[in-house]
Parts: structure tokens; C-alpha cells; sequence
């Protein structure tokens, strides 16, 4: 065993991983982060050496404490694709190898703790009902707006992932029937519109193909706009660049589309958006989403009824939401047992 924790309370692992990097974090019972640990993913390397960097970083976080694994209740992994029942990754497009894979099975043999999956998108909402945002919020819809779109429905607690535990794919409603294609495959999904690599295929096409001028062609010389910061995003729209004005009031747009879809179909008291182009600049684009989500609600009351705004915990949203999701499915299990 590791340091001891007397007065702090049993400790949980949370890991994120991502299509580049892995974060992985300690967390106490009541979300707070005591450590943390960042590896690239090497998503390249196959599914079981991705685990192995998984575990490897939930290590080093432990021993910023003074932790071994043993010292972790249980541990939570998200990732990005829908987790099954018996442990199995179903697929993640953006990783090799990662299509019905045995994610708890080699997580729990890398770390010997128990450990449990979770949809990344699932875990950001978890966390923000648990720790962030969310708190208070019967039905809580999540939206996190990065390289593609996450999100997840929380209500009363309890993740939605419907009988095929695939549910809540937030990004792939049709927003544009025949629209632009997504990385799914379809045409016209919110993801392609509303998330960052939907915008960069827009700020491409009006810089490379229409010629526009733009500060965006500087900050990007190899002109790979899909690998644009946030934070360039920022201060491009800050300075009232034209191209990312109207890219992001574009992607602001649709984003409250799809937030209209939402509202109408599940009712929620709350949304809460996030990712990195919101904690950037999420006090210029909510009016815009505010105002889309308002014109295409129906009945508009059912927007007034619902609070919309940004979610609160950042990077560690899916960390701390795998953490409290692990929490949560490992008292079920041993109250059970």
C-alpha cells in the first residue's frame, strides 16, 4: 500500500482517454483533484498498448500522492465510443483497433482494481451533475463541443444509454438532410456542422477555396485548419476577423439546432455546453445558441422552462466523471453482493 489517507476518504481513479492524449486523475469522494497525469495516446500502437499507457498514467498520477494503485477504490475509464455491459468497447472510429474490444478486461488486468467503462460524453455529463455545473438538475443534458460533438442525458441521476447501450450519440442528429458528410459516414449530422472539425472544413473552404483573407491563414500556415487551437479561434473572433466570426457564429448556430431537438424531445431542466471552443469563448457564442435554441423549440415554453449555460469543470469533466461513475457502479455492486 501507498501513503495512507486517513481523513480524506476512499480515493477513485478517473482516466480519459482520448484520440490524443490521456488524462488521468485521483479524486476523493467529494470531486476533488488531488493529482493528475498526461501521456500522448499513441492511439497507432493498437487497442491493448493504449490500455497499457491507460493504466501506466493512472500509476504516475497515484504516485504524485505518494499512491500505488492499491490505495484506489475503483477506477473509472472513459473513452470514445459506447462501453457495453460486459465491459466491451463497441467501436471508436478514431482509434485502431478499437471495435468490440475487451476494455475492463485488460484495464482491470494492467491495474488490478476494479474498473469500469464509460462513453466519454456519458462521463462529462456525469461529472458536471455530480461535481460541476449540473448539480441540482433532474434531467441534465450535456453537449461538449471539441474535434467532434459529446454529450449524454442524466436523469435523476442515471445515465440514458437505451436498451442497446448506445444511446445519447449527441452529435449524429440530421441537422441538414443531405448536408455535409460526417466522420460517421451520414450526411448532414450536427457533428459537421457544429463541432471544430466541422468548422475547420468551413474556414478551409473560405480561405483556400474562396480566397478570403483572414488572420486564421497566419496562425495556421501548413494550412491544416482541423489542427487550430481554441485559443487562436479566440483571439481571431475577438479581433472581428471575418472568416472566424462567421465559422463560429455558424457552428453557434447549429449547436442550438440541435439544442432545440433536445429540448423538445426530452425536456430537460437543464443544458450545459462545454469543450474547448466554449471555455474560450463561451460568453460571445451562448447568446447565439440561446437565441437558435429560442426560434425552433416548440412549445416555447419548454425553453423557457429549461436553464441553459456553460459547464463549470473543463479538462476534468470525464476524469471526474469516470471517477464518479466508478464510485457509483462499485457501491452498486458490492451492496449487491
Amino acid at each position: 500500500m501507498g501513503k495512507k489517507t486517513n481523513g480524506v476518504g476512499r480515493l477513485f481513479g478517473g482516466i480519459d482517454v482520448g484520440g490524443t492524449k490521456i488524462l488521468a486523475m485521483v479524486a476523493d469522494e467529494n470531486g476533488n483533484v488531488l493529482s493528475t497525469a498526461k501521456k500522448k495516446t499513441k492511439g497507432e500502437q493498437g487497442f491493448k498498448a493504449v490500455c497499457e499507457r491507460a493504466a501506466v498514467t493512472m500509476l504516475e498520477a497515484a504516485e504524485v500522492e505518494g499512491l500505488t494503485l492499491g490505495d484506489l477504490t475503483a477506477i473509472g475509464v472513459g473513452v470514445p465510443t459506447p462501453v457495453l455491459p460486459d465491459g466491451v468497447a463497441a467501436y471508436a472510429p478514431n482509434l485502431p483497433g478499437w471495435k468490440n474490444a475487451p476494455l475492463i478486461k485488460n484495464m482491470e488486468a494492467f491495474t488490478a482494481r476494479p474498473c469500469y467503462g464509460v462513453n466519454d460524453g456519458n462521463a462529462g455529463v456525469y461529472g458536471e451533475y455530480v461535481f460541476g455545473a449540473g448539480k441540482g438538475a433532474k434531467t441534465l443534458l450535456g453537449l461538449f463541443v471539441g474535434t467532434g460533438i459529446g454529450g449524454g442525458v442524466c436523469y435523476h441521476g442515471e445515465l440514458i444509454v437505451g436498451e442497446n447501450h448506445m444511446a445519447a450519440e449527441m452529435g449524429h442528429i440530421i441537422v441538414q438532410e443531405g448536408g455535409r458528410k460526417c466522420g460517421c459516414g451520414h450526411l448532414g449530422c450536427l457533428e459537421a456542422y457544429a463541432s471544430k472539425t466541422g468548422m475547420a472544413r468551413k474556414i478551409a473552404w473560405e480561405i483556400i477555396q474562396e480566397g478570403r483573407e483572414s488572420i486564421l491563414a497566419e496562425m495556421v500556415p501548413n494550412g491544416n485548419y482541423a489542427t487550430i487551437k481554441s485559443s487562436a479561434l479566440q483571439e481571431a473572433y475577438r479581433k472581428e476577423d471575418p472568416v472566424a466570426v462567421e465559422a463560429l457564429r455558424e457552428l453557434a448556430h447549429y449547436l442550438g439546432v440541435g439544442v432545440a431537438s433536445y429540448i423538445t424531445l426530452l425536456g430537460p431542466d437543464m443544458v450545459v455546453i462545454g469543450g474547448g471552443v466554449f471555455e474560450s469563448l463561451g460568453k460571445e457564442l451562448m447568446p447565439f445558441v440561446k437565441e437558435s435554441a429560442r426560434r425552433r423549440t416548440w412549445p416555447e415554453a419548454s425553453y423557457k422552462d429549461t436553464k441553459i449555460i456553460l459547464a463549470q469543470l473543463g479538462d476534468h469533466a470525464v476524469g471526474l466523471g469516470a471517477a464518479a461513475h466508478a464510485k457509483h457502479r462499485f457501491a452498486a455492486e458490492t451492496k449487491t453482493s
